[in-house]
């Protein structure tokens, strides 16, 4: 019968150090990064290999190692002495995950975006057929066209809403607007079913959406899918403003900075961890 493979956490070593040997910062800034070390691929790290990549003495490395098992964020595999991240790790993890609050996560993203191109900002989440305004982050601009907060668009006017839907295939889109009356808000609202189907399909191809003046005329709006940590979409951050200043070129800048907002969101959520969590 084989041996069993077993994770232990180090005894504490009763080894007293040299105080000068460095500050607390210094050693809080290499534990930090031994365990960024571990965000990888790789389960299981030696030491030797950490030590070289970061450029730590062999001895430094290894008493990084010993402290962080010992407050369980590591653990030790006996038989070939690697290390992996350690169920403080986890704990850690969960109650972050546990006390995710969209709304709080969002507003610093939101009004940065804001500030950063100067248009209004939306966080929009889904209920039934509308897209429903959540949070909103006025610009700088001198003309802004301002949404409100709980405002309520039918999903197929509407950006956010577009981008809500990112996910949904053509048979799923026909099934959920089978009995959605496509009424025209303005002359270039989509109001053929199979219309939206194409158009859809750029969406999902581009990885955000647009509303060019479907909704209301002179208004254009940009926006991008956020993801939970399932991978879910869960709601869209969207950038909108006046016709005269979103022209193509500055459509494709803000669609760009729509996502890279979005994806900082979906990062934040969890998002791209669900092979570590569980999905």
């Amino acid at each position: 019968m084989g041996s069993k493979m077993s994770y232990a956490t180090e005894p504490t070593a009763a080894v007293a150090e040299p105080a000068a040997r460095e500050s607390g910062t210094q050693a809080l800034d290499r534990a930090l990064a031994v365990l960024l070390a571990f965000r990888g691929d790789v389960v299981e790290r030696k030491v030797s290999d950490v030590s070289r990549e970061l450029g730590l003495h062999k001895s430094t490395a290894s008493r990084l190692f010993r402290a962080l098992a010992d407050a369980g964020f590591l653990q030790r595999n006996e038989e070939t002495g690697a290390y992996r991240l350690g169920v403080t790790v986890f704990e850690l993890g969960a109650r972050y995950l546990g006390g995710i609050d969209l709304h709080a996560l969002a507003r610093p993203l939101v009004h940065e975006l804001a500030e950063r191109e100067g248009e209004s900002v939306n966080l929009a989440v889904r209920e039934g057929l509308d897209a429903i305004s959540l949070y909103i982050a006025q610009g700088t601009r001198n003309v802004q066209l301002v949404s409100r907060l709980g405002r309520r668009i039918p999903l197929w006017v509407s950006a956010a809403g577009k981008a809500l839907l990112v996910d949904h295939d053509d048979d799923a889109l026909r099934r959920m607007l089978a009995d959605a009356p496509l009424t025209a808000l303005t002359p270039n609202t989509i109001t053929s079913r199979d219309a939206f189907l194409t158009h859809m399909a750029g969406v999902r191809e581009r990885g955000w959406a647009l509303n060019d003046e479907e909704s209301e005329l002179g208004l254009r709006v940009v926006a991008a899918p956020v993801r939970d940590r399932f991978g879910t979409v869960s709601a869209a951050i969207s950038v909108s403003g006046p016709i005269f200043r979103l022209d193509r070129d500055r459509i494709e800048e803000l669609a760009a900075s729509a996502r890279h907002t979005a994806d900082e969101l979906s990062r934040q959520l969890g998002h791209g961890f669900g092979a570590v969590w569980g999905d």
